[in-house]
């Protein structure tokens, strides 16, 4: 067991352990955004601009169905990709 010996010793051990926490925590944050980019990019990776278009048009995905909130972000993803714009 430590014992912390002043008010001081207690605070400043405190926000030694909260600025570690928090660039672990930043990190941790920042590996899932670049994970979830990296499955976005991946979804519709092999859609021509044709079939993009298509599916942006219809709000549906290759097979016809509605596109999820996430498909709908990958095929953002992938026209600005293909065309250097967000879809309109």
């Amino acid at each position: 067991m430590v014992r912390i010996r002043t008010k001081r010793e207690a605070e400043f051990n405190w926000g030694t352990h909260c600025v570690r926490t928090s660039v672990a925590a930043h990190w941790a944050a920042l590996e899932d955004h670049f994970q979830r980019h990296a499955n976005l990019i991946d979804r519709f990776r092999q859609a021509s601009p044709d079939a993009v278009r298509r599916m942006w048009s219809s709000q549906t995905n290759e097979n016809g169905d509605h596109l999820s909130a996430f498909e709908r972000e990958a095929l953002i993803e992938r026209h600005c990709e293909l065309f250097g714009t967000w879809p309109t």
